[in-house]
C-alpha cells in the first residue's frame, strides 16, 4: 500500500465519559465517537483478533483488540477503512468482506456514534483431525506443525484441545504435517511422526488445506521408541556414569553399565557415548572415534520400537601421574555410597564473596576420588573453598538426590571451610534426600485432571511438588531433604485438602528420612464444596436485637466468596451476615443459610433454627445455696402474660475444644412472671458463674442470660 505516516490514535476522554454515562447529547466538534461492531463466522461464532484502522488517505490511525467478537473504536469525524486480523484459523480481510484496501468499504464518522452490521469472517484454509494414543486416549496439547510442501518453510501450527482435536490454518496450497506429544496420563514422550505414519518430512504424505477444513482423521501416536544397551571396557567390565545420546535425548549408564534412551522418535539416529569423568575415550556407534573420518553406524527406530543391543566397548585413556597433589579426597554420601562423576570446583576467596569465581575444576572418578595439583600455581591466590556440585549430576530412576556440599561439609560458600594449597586430604559427605509416595484419586472415580501434591516444610515454604502421576493416580517424589512436612493435595475442579484428610490448621506432619521412602501419603479428593463445621447463629432472637451468622468451617475457604441469607421457613427475610429482628417477625423461627462459591463449584449449609422470636426477657434471680427465686419481666407484656421454662446451669470449666463445661442445677416453670428453681445439689460457699436458659412461651423470647453470684456461709 506504500509508506504511511504513523499517527497517534485520538481518544477524547470527554466523549468516552459521556458514552459511559449514557449521554445522548451531540458530541462537540472534533470529539471522538464510538464505532462499534461484531465479528462472526458463517456459523455465528464470535471471532477474536485485532482491528487496524486507516484513514482513506492511507494514514495509520490505531489498532484495537477485538475481544469475544466485539469491538468499540473511538474515532473523530472522518472517513476510515478497517482491516481485521483474526486468530490463525480465519483469514484476514478488509471491511467489509473485501480482499484489499482499494476495494474496502469506507466507514464515515460524522459526529454520531454508530454500530456496524455484523461482519462475517471467512475461515482460512485449514487441516483438521484428532490426535490419539495407541489405546484411543486424546493427546491434549499435542503439537501439530505444518510445513510448505514445496519450500519446507513452517506455515502453521496448533496445539490439540482436551479431546485431541486440532485445526491448522494456512494459506499454503499443500503442506506436510508432523505430530508430537506426551502420554496424557504418564507424561512419557510419544513417538513423533509425519503424516501419514511416515518417519521423515521427505516421506510424508502432502495434504491440501481447504476452506471447509481437510479432515485427516485420527492420527495415532505410538509410544516413543527406545535405544538401550550396555557399556563395557576392553576387559568386559561395566562402566558406570557414561552418557549415551541419540538425536532426541540422553541417558547415563548405571552401576551395571546399562542405559536406556527413552522417547526416541521414529527414524534413524546417530548414537554417541561420552565419558565426562575423562577416564575413557568417547565414540560413536559402532566403534567410530569422534575424530574419525568414518561414518557412524546409524540406529533405525520404528514407531514405538525398543532397539536393544547397542553395546559399545570404550577404551581406557592413559593415566598420567599428577605432578604434586595439593588437595585430594573421596566423595561419599551420608549412606556410605561413593560419589561418582560429581563436578568439583575450586573457588577463590575475594573480600566480597559476590566476586568469587571458579579457578579450577575436576570430576570425582569411579572410585569417588578427586585431586587438584595446580592450586599452588594459581597467581595471587593462597586460600580457596571447594564445592561438590550435585545439581547437574545424573540420577537413576528411583534414586535419591545428593546435596551440593562445600568444604567442611557445609551447605554454602559463606560458611565453607577455607583451605590453602598445602597438601592435604579433604573428604566430602553429601546429604541424601528422602522421598514420599502415595496416590491422588477422585471420590467420583479415576484421577483428577491436573492433579498435584505440594510439600511444605516447618516454616511453610514449598519444599517440593509432584505433577507426574501414573494412570492409577500414584506418585513418587524423592527430592525432599530430611525433616518434617505437611502435604497438600489438589486437582482441577476438586477441593484441595491436607494430609490427613484435613484443613490446613489440622494437617498431620510427616517425617522424611534420608534414603527412605515414606509411603501411603494419599488423598481421595471431593468435587463437593461443603461445611465441615455447621454455620451458627450468634445472639438471641429478641425483637430489636441483631443476630449474626457465623459461616462455620468449610473444606475450602481461601479463594471462596461467601454470601448469607436469613430464612423464615422457606421465605428469605434478609441477606448479609447480620439480621435486625423486627416486631413483624414475632413468633417466627429463623434459619441462616451460607453459600460458599469456590469458583469451580459451590455449596450451601444451614444453621439450626432459632427459638421463636419474642421480646427480650429481663431476669432477676435471688440465689441461695439450694434454689434461685426468679422474676421474669418482658416489655411490653403484663406479668400474667409472662410464661416460660427456665433452667439454671453452673459453668464449671472449659473443654479441650474451648467450649464451656456446664453442670445443670435445676429447672422450673415461670408463671405470671415468677418461679423458683430448686437445685439438685447445694451450692458451696464462694463465687459462682451461672447461665439461666429461658425458653419463652407466647411472645416471651428465649435465650441465655449470664449472672455471677456469691454464696455466703
Amino acid at each position: 500500500m506504500g509508506a504511511r505516516s504513523r499517527l497517534t490514535s485520538v481518544v477524547a476522554a470527554g466523549a468516552l465519559a459521556a458514552a459511559a454515562l449514557g449521554a445522548v447529547s451531540a458530541a462537540p466538534a472534533n470529539a471522538a465517537v464510538m464505532v462499534s461492531g461484531s465479528t462472526i463466522d458463517a456459523a455465528g461464532n464470535y471471532v477474536e483478533g485485532s482491528m487496524s484502522v486507516y484513514s482513506t488517505a492511507g494514514d495509520y490511525v490505531g489498532n484495537y483488540v477485538v475481544d469475544s467478537g466485539t469491538f468499540d473504536i473511538p474515532l473523530e469525524n472522518g472517513s476510515y477503512k478497517l482491516r481485521f486480523y483474526p486468530t490463525p484459523e480465519y483469514s484476514p480481510e478488509w471491511y467489509r468482506d473485501k480482499a484489499d484496501e482499494a476495494t474496502a468499504d469506507v466507514v464515515t464518522v460524522a459526529g454520531a456514534a454508530q454500530t456496524l452490521s455484523p461482519w462475517t469472517i471467512e475461515r482460512a484454509p485449514s487441516v483438521t483431525g484428532l490426535v490419539r494414543t495407541a489405546d484411543g486416549r486424546p493427546v491434549r496439547n499435542a503439537s501439530i506443525r505444518a510445513y510448505d510442501t514445496t519450500t519446507g518453510d513452517p506455515v502453521g501450527s496448533d496445539s490439540a484441545n482436551r479431546d485431541g482435536s486440532f485445526r491448522v490454518g494456512t494459506t499454503a496450497p499443500s503442506v506436510k504435517l508432523v505430530f508430537s506429544g506426551n502420554d496424557p496420563d504418564s507424561g512419557d514422550e510419544l513417538a513423533t511422526e509425519w503424516y501419514n505414519d511416515k518417519a521423515s518430512e521427505a516421506a510424508a504424505d502432502p495434504v491440501g488445506p481447504t476452506a471447509a477444513g481437510t479432515d485427516v482423521g485420527v492420527v495415532t501416536l505410538a509410544p516413543g521408541g527406545s535405544i538401550s544397551g550396555r557399556v563395557t571396557n576392553d576387559y568386559a567390565q561395566p562402566i558406570a556414569r557414561v552418557q549415551a545420546c541419540s538425536n532426541d535425548g540422553c541417558d547415563y549408564t548405571d552401576a551395571n553399565g546399562v542405559y536406556t534412551i527413552e522417547g526416541v522418535s521414529t527414524g534413524t539416529h546417530q548414537v554417541a557415548f561420552y565419558d565426562e569423568i575423562g577416564e575413557y575415550y568417547g565414540e560413536y556407534w559402532n566403534n567410530v572415534a569422534f575424530d574419525s573420518p568414518a561414518d557412524p553406524t546409524p540406529v533405525t527406530v520404528a514407531p514405538g520400537q525398543a532397539v536393544t543391543g547397542i553395546d559399545p566397548v570404550l577404551t581406557l585413556k592413559p593415566a598420567a601421574t599428577p605432578n604434586g597433589v595439593d588437595v585430594s579426597g573421596t566423595v561419599r554420601d551420608q549412606l556410605g555410597s561413593l560419589g561418582i562423576g560429581y563436578q568439583i570446583d575450586v573457588m577463590d576467596t575475594p573480600a566480597d564473596p559476590r566476586d568469587a569465581k571458579v579457578v579450577a575444576s575436576t570430576y570425582s572418578n569411579r572410585a569417588g576420588q578427586y585431586h587438584f595439583a595446580q592450586l599452588d600455581r594459581i597467581a595471587g591466590e593462597t586460600e580457596f573453598k571447594l564445592v561438590v556440585r550435585t545439581d547437574q549430576a545424573p540420577r537413576e530412576e528411583g534414586d535419591f538426590l545428593r546435596r551440593t556440599t562445600w568444604s567442611g561439609d557445609k551447605l554454602g560458600y559463606d560458611t565453607a571451610a577455607v583451605i590453602t594449597a598445602a597438601p592435604r586430604t579433604l573428604d566430602f559427605t553429601l546429604p541424601v534426600s528422602g522421598g514420599v509416595s502415595g496416590a491422588v484419586t477422585s471420590e467420583a472415580g479415576g484421577v483428577p485432571e491436573d492433579a498435584w501434591v505440594s510439600f511444605r516444610d516447618a516454616e511453610n515454604n514449598t519444599a517440593g511438588q509432584a505433577y507426574e502421576f501414573k494412570p492409577d493416580g500414584s506418585y513418587d517424589v524423592r527430592t525432599l531433604w530430611a525433616g518434617t512436612y505437611t502435604v497438600q493435595f489438589g486437582g482441577d475442579h476438586h477441593v484441595a485438602e491436607w494430609w490427613k484428610d484435613a484443613l490446613p490448621e489440622d494437617a498431620t506432619m510427616i517425617t522424611v528420612t534420608p534414603g527412605q521412602l515414606t509411603t501411603g501419603i494419599s488423598a481421595a479428593l471431593t468435587k463437593d464444596v461443603k461445611a465441615v463445621e455447621r454455620p451458627e447463629v450468634a445472639g438471641n432472637a429478641w425483637v430489636g436485637k441483631t443476630i449474626r451468622l457465623d459461616k462455620g468451617r468449610w473444606n475450602t475457604e481461601a479463594r471462596s466468596v461467601f454470601t448469607y441469607e436469613w430464612l423464615a421457613g422457606t421465605t428469605v427475610v434478609g441477606t448479609g451476615p447480620s439480621l435486625k429482628i423486627t416486631k413483624s417477625m414475632l413468633g417466627k423461627k429463623v434459619t441462616g443459610r451460607v453459600t460458599n462459591d469456590a469458583g469451580f463449584a459451590q455449596g450451601q449449609a444451614v444453621t439450626a433454627t432459632t427459638p421463636k422470636i419474642g421480646y427480650k426477657p429481663k431476669v432477676k434471680a435471688k440465689v441461695s445455696k439450694k434454689s434461685a427465686a426468679i422474676t421474669l419481666k418482658v416489655k411490653p407484656l403484663k406479668a400474667k402474660k409472662v410464661k416460660a421454662t427456665i433452667a439454671v446451669f453452673e459453668i464449671v470449666g472449659v473443654k479441650k475444644n474451648g467450649e464451656e463445661k456446664t453442670k445443670k442445677l435445676g429447672k422450673a416453670k415461670i408463671k405470671n412472671g415468677a418461679g423458683v428453681v430448686r437445685f439438685k445439689k447445694t451450692l458451696g460457699k464462694g463465687k459462682h458463674k451461672l447461665v439461666l436458659t429461658v425458653k419463652g412461651k407466647g411472645k416471651v423470647g428465649s435465650g441465655d442470660i449470664r449472672t455471677r453470684v456469691k454464696i455466703k456461709r
